[in-house]
Parts: structure tokens; sequence; C-alpha cells
């Protein structure tokens, strides 16, 4: 019996006009459920084997970082990052587009709390 993976390829369109028509799709191999929940806010689309003209391993352009905020069994605050497709950055990071919403994080999840624009 084939054991599942425990990873997924995702991607964040980058770039196009409207119905990201001609958008660069910047690819990568990630944990299985480390969108779940939050892909669509994200704008982070889980990969399909069938899909075309995915690009790994660009460094120019790439995705926006968010960091997200939660607080782990223990009560300490912790974040994690994730990617996010630009055109989302205002409604998550601003808009309160993850309010409610759960993040997994190590095979557990957890409240996040609240998200900003990543920096160095």
């Amino acid at each position: 019996m084939p054991k599942d993976s425990k990873s997924q390829v995702y991607y964040v369109n980058l770039g196009g006009t409207v119905g990201n028509a001609g958008a660069m799709r910047f690819a990568w191999r990630g944990k299985k459920n480390a969108y779940k929940n939050i892909a669509g806010e994200l704008g982070v689309m889980f990969a399909k084997d069938t899909d075309k003209g995915l690009m790994f391993g660009a460094n120019s352009p790439r995705p926006a970082l968010v960091r997200i905020g939660y607080v782990d069994a223990n009560g300490n605050s912790k974040s994690v990052v994730r990617f996010c497709e630009p055109d989302k950055l205002n409604d998550v990071n601003t808009g309160g587009k993850l309010n409610g919403k759960k993040v997994y994080v190590g095979g557990k999840e957890y409240n996040i709390n609240g998200v900003t624009i990543k920096s160095n």
C-alpha cells in the first residue's frame, strides 16, 4: 500500500491581468497542511498533477511573505511565515481576512491573532 505524501505542491499567481491571465505561477513544495484553512485568503493554490507552467526555484519575482501570529498551548506567543499573493496583502494585513481562522503548525491548529508583512 503506498504511503500518503507528507508534502504538497503549492503555487501563487504573480502578475497577469483580470483572472490572472498571463500570470507567472511561482511554485514550491511545502508541508501538506501548511495552508489548510487559509489558502484562499492568502491567494495560495493547491497544485494538481495536470497543472502546467509552474515555476520552481525562481528568485525573482517572489510572492510576499506574511508573519502569522498565534498563541501555542502553553500560552507562548509564536509566529509562522507563509507566502501570500501580493494582491491579497491588504486583505490579510489590515483587512482582517484571517480573523477567526486557524493556522496549522507542527501537526496542530492554533487560533490566528495577527498578521503582518514579514520584514527581515
